[in-house]
């Protein structure tokens, strides 16, 4: 590899893996905090995402009418979620907890059933642990999603900061950039 491909490629590593440590220290600093900024992007990409739907919906000239009437209706609703988002950004993050948590307990009723009737190439025992075990994780969540919510994010800063450290440890050697 060129030289300056090899030198290109080590900055852009050790800039991303920079940012992804600081930016899991202050996931794990300041969870809340951190998940409402993120509902607050999501809330913005919502808004800009279902007006760029509409406006292709409005100048579709030439696609199928049943198209821009379904895209524009969509579009408009995106938007308008994106606007609770930037209202109330507790809202899409209890209902994103919300819908973890009936996750959780469908998977772990699956699982349940699965271990009684018993499925090809699946040991009893751990699958009937796993349904139980996400059962209870799953009314842990609906009962506190904002603890849940915290905790993801606790859990997404450390799998930040373990990523960049990784990233930094596994870059190219200084030599290969001499070549």
């Amino acid at each position: 590899m060129d030289s300056r491909a090899v030198r290109t490629f080590r900055v852009f590593v050790v800039v991303t893996a920079v940012v992804a440590i600081a930016l899991g220290i202050v996931a794990i600093v300041w969870p809340r905090p951190s998940l409402v900024l993120v509902a607050l992007l999501f809330g913005v990409y919502l808004v800009v995402a279902g007006a760029l739907r509409v406006v292709a919906a409005a100048r579709g000239h030439g696609t199928p009418t049943v198209w821009r009437w379904t895209s524009g209706i969509v579009g408009a609703l995106v938007a308008v979620a994106g606007l609770v988002a930037l209202l109330d950004p507790a809202i899409p993050l209890v209902v994103y907890a919300v819908l973890a948590g009936v996750g959780f307990v469908i998977e772990g009723i699956v699982s349940i059933v699965g271990g009684f009737v018993g499925h090809p190439g699946s040991s009893r025992v751990p699958t009937l642990v796993s349904g139980v075990l996400s059962i209870l994780g799953g009314v842990v969540v609906l009962v506190a999603p904002g603890l849940a919510l915290t905790m993801f994010m606790v859990f997404a800063g450390i799998a930040l900061i373990v990523v960049g450290a990784a990233a930094l440890l596994l870059l190219p050697p200084r030599a290969a950039v001499r070549r």
